[in-house]
């Protein structure tokens, strides 16, 4: 990971789960963090570990992210990498696993998943891109899911967002093939997260340490428009291809 050294990299829902994880080993190999949340004190106790900066940053809000992007590079340098992780489920925590409603479609927590979900990863596309492609270039990689390449029963509407995004960094893979910025996402299976339920956590043994490592190698050496899914501890992540079109 030498090449993280004294590069800046921009983790969104950086406060906890995957996202603390990720800036946590990038610091480890000498990068230089800037975490974007609205958690303030976990996001601020991060920034403390990783000897990075925090910033209140409502990632579905897009009036907060042009000048954050800028205090960004005013403070640490040129943001060469990017994790656009920031997400959120349908259901609360405490809520038992089960098929939903349909009314759960009409109730502002839809909302809420695609503003953070999928609002959120856009506007950061537009507020980074145009950057990173007028310096040296880099790689940003989106947090996807499982959910993301197959059904998830009990929460269709985040399975929704994040299919969203499958779809949206193989199209712009294709469409930035030769540009000096690479775009892919991770794709984990269910871990140990404040994000998902409790039930979830036994499905397998991954921790966000595991899929930070992984999510870290993409950045770093993952080919654009890359979906790449992880699983189980102790197996290596597969380069999910799309889907084999015939006439």
């Amino acid at each position: 990971m030498e090449e993280l050294r004294d590069q800046v990299l921009l983790v969104t829902g950086g406060a906890t789960g995957l996202g603390a994880a990720t800036a946590i080993e990038a610091a480890r190999a000498g990068a230089r963090i800037a975490i974007f949340d609205v958690n303030e004190a976990d996001g601020s106790a991060i920034a403390r570990r990783t000897g990075g900066r925090f910033w209140r940053v409502d990632v579905g809000a897009a009036e907060e992210w042009a000048p954050a992007v800028a205090e960004v590079e005013a403070e640490l340098g040129p943001i060469r990498f990017a994790h656009l992780n920031a997400g959120i489920m349908t259901r609360p925590l405490d809520v038992a696993l089960s098929i939903p409603p349909i009314e759960d479609f009409a109730q502002g927590r839809y909302h809420d998943l695609v503003r953070v979900n999928i609002d959120g990863v856009v506007l950061g596309l537009q507020a980074l891109l145009p950057r990173m492609m007028r310096g040296s270039g880099g790689a940003i990689t989106l947090t996807s899911s499982m959910g993301g390449l197959a059904p998830i029963p009990f929460d269709p509407v985040y399975s929704l967002t994040k299919h969203a995004l499958v779809g949206l960094v193989r199209s712009m893979g294709a469409a930035y093939a030769s540009a000096p910025v690479r775009i892919n996402a991770i794709c984990p299976g269910g871990f140990t997260s404040d994000l998902f339920p409790p039930a979830l956590h036994a499905i397998d043994s991954l921790t966000p340490h595991d899929v930070a490592l992984e999510t870290i190698d993409l950045l770093l050496r993952g080919a654009t428009g890359e979906i790449r899914l992880i699983l189980t501890k102790g197996q290596p992540a597969v380069t999910v291809a799309p889907p084999a079109l015939a006439g």
